[in-house]
């Protein structure tokens, strides 16, 4: 019973986990940014979390990717989080 309980357990984390860890950022591939969790009228925080967009864009935290799709009325999603494997030139703006 125990071990019932436990496997369940890292099924769940498991099933979790893979949706934040999709790789191909190709068009509609990747995890769509929770920008509902942002008040973009009052900006986005310096704390630095970063998310590589499918765009292979490096953003410092998810609320700048979502501050810069509403800037520039596109729908970039999280190819990953953290680093980016192969970053565009444009990374170096997008992490102000």
């Amino acid at each position: 019973m125990k071990a019932t309980g436990v496997f369940l357990l890292l099924s769940v984390a498991l099933c979790c986990y893979q949706g934040n860890a999709e790789m191909d950022g190709g068009g509609g591939k990747g995890t769509e940014a929770a920008c509902g969790n942002f008040d973009q009228r009052k900006g986005c925080t310096k704390i630095f979390d970063p998310v590589c967009g499918t765009d292979d864009v490096l953003y410092s935290n998810e609320c700048l990717l979502c501050f810069q799709n509403l800037q520039r009325n596109t729908n970039v999603r999280i190819k990953n989080r953290g680093m980016c494997q192969k970053p565009s030139p444009r990374s170096g703006s997008a992490q102000s």
